[in-house]
């Protein structure tokens, strides 16, 4: 195996200048850098990260804790994935479900991270106590702690998110360009952080276009991803009642149920009905039709919460709130109100 020994007698160097080198150290001039750098390539040289984290008290892994299913949340672990790879770290994924309601298994984790002397965290929809938590066990250490995909805000640690006020704003005013001016809003309950900030969005967006008593025009649904009969219920009375021309919904997951529901009632989407959902999920593009939808940067999400996380390893105590644009992807769900064509 090649040591550092072996690369300073190679480049006729002392040991401690190899070291600091291979370390990852910028007080060396670039001339003695390159030639480090290319001796060590030149001989096969790895580090040995086990004998360095021994040696140190960390380690190049961080950890990756909270809600990690659906195919959004393994966008998000591919921009960190990545990030990781480009900047010599590994990733530690710890899922834990429900991590609101599932307090042993986030703990767990926590101590699973301070175990293995992670360098960082990176949390996904873990909210309220649990957080509290978490953020208790891992400052004992000095873990940094980034959020993802997380709608609040804390001002003890950084945090990226999409932009959702806007994208739905943005998704208001694609439907009233295409002469749209009943357009209702299907959501979750909106004691939920994200509904709500995206119903605010709506209501902004319609507010601004002079449409009148838009709150009238929301609908909160309490439901899974079935579409359940107390489901079929709600929206289609909802949709008789205020005979929208344009739905856009909090969600893709609802969009698709909106879809599903029209099918039924013999609703033409986009002829009857235009609708949009929200996130930009994979399976969006199989629906029929093809579902307009206001999509999420997760990749970027994952990377940007990474290289906020290897700030604060690096010594940033700055708290950082980064909103990241969503992008409108316009398909055949939705198409101009009837009598603008």
């Amino acid at each position: 195996m090649i040591t550092m020994k072996d690369i300073a007698k190679e480049a006729g160097l002392s040991q401690p200048t190899v070291s600091l080198v291979l370390n990852g150290h910028y007080s060396i001039c670039a001339e003695t850098r390159q030639r480090v750098l290319e001796t060590a390539e030149r001989m096969g040289y790895r580090r040995n990260e086990i004998a360095r984290s021994i040696k140190t008290g960390k380690t190049n892994v961080i950890g990756i804790i909270g809600g990690l299913s659906g195919s959004y949340s393994l966008e998000i672990i591919m921009g960190i994935a990545e990030a990781c790879m480009d900047n010599g770290y590994f990733m530690k994924l710890l899922p834990v479900n429900n991590p609101d309601d599932n307090y042993e298994d986030l703990a767990r984790a926590a101590r699973q991270c301070v175990e293995h002397r992670v360098a960082g965290v990176i949390c996904r929809a873990v909210r309220g106590h649990t957080l509290d938590a978490l953020r208790t066990e891992l400052n004992a250490m000095h873990i940094p702690i980034v959020l993802v995909d997380a709608s609040s805000h804390h001002d003890w640690c950084s945090r990226v998110v999409s932009d959702d006020f806007a994208g739905i704003k943005e998704g208001v005013a694609y439907l009233l360009q295409q002469g749209h001016r009943k357009i209702a809003h299907i959501t979750s309950p909106l004691n939920c952080e994200y509904a709500r900030i995206r119903a605010d969005g709506y209501l902004a967006a319609m507010h601004d276009a002079e449409l009148p008593e838009c709150e009238k025009m929301i609908c909160e649904i309490d439901g899974d991803l079935e579409l359940s009969h107390g489901d079929k219920d709600r929206i289609s009375g909802f949709l008789k009642k205020v005979k929208p021309t344009a739905v856009i919904c909090g969600s893709d997951p609802w969009a698709m149920k909106v879809l599903m529901l029209c099918h039924e009632m013999n609703i033409k989407v986009p002829d009857d009905l235009s609708v949009i959902g929200f996130a930009g999920l994979d399976y969006t593009f199989y629906s029929s039709p093809p579902l307009t939808t206001i999509k999420q940067p997760f990749c970027e999400m994952g990377a940007k919460a990474f290289e906020l996380l290897l700030r604060h390893i690096n010594g940033d105590q700055k708290i950082y709130d980064l909103k990241l644009k969503t992008s409108l992807i316009v398909r055949d769900s939705t198409g101009m109100a009837k009598g603008k064509c």
